[in-house]
């Protein structure tokens, strides 16, 4: 559980810094260039750590247990963690 777990909540984080790469590479190509800004390395950067810390782990748990108990489990978590980190990001308000 501990491998899924992490691979998860850093895929989470992976989902929101590519986002976040998105929006510099929009941005660059209308003409106000981004790239100038530590804050588009500093994602970069996330997004290439984030990817080799999830592929390390999901490999780890892919060799302890079963693919059919890891998968499921990974889908779950990864989307839950994914739609909370998007929560956090975008601010959205639940209340009616």
């Amino acid at each position: 559980m501990v491998y899924i777990g992490v691979c998860s909540l850093v895929g989470s984080i992976t989902v929101m810094s590519v986002k976040a790469l998105g929006i510099v590479i929009k941005l660059t190509l209308s003409g106000m260039n981004q790239l100038i800004y530590p804050q588009t390395w500093a994602f970069t950067l996330v997004v290439i750590v984030c990817v080799l810390t999830q592929m390390n782990y999901l490999n780890k748990a892919l060799d302890t247990f079963n693919t059919a108990v890891v998968s499921p489990i990974y889908y779950v978590m990864f989307t839950t963690f994914t739609i909370v980190a998007s929560v956090i990001m975008f601010k959205v308000s639940f209340v009616t």
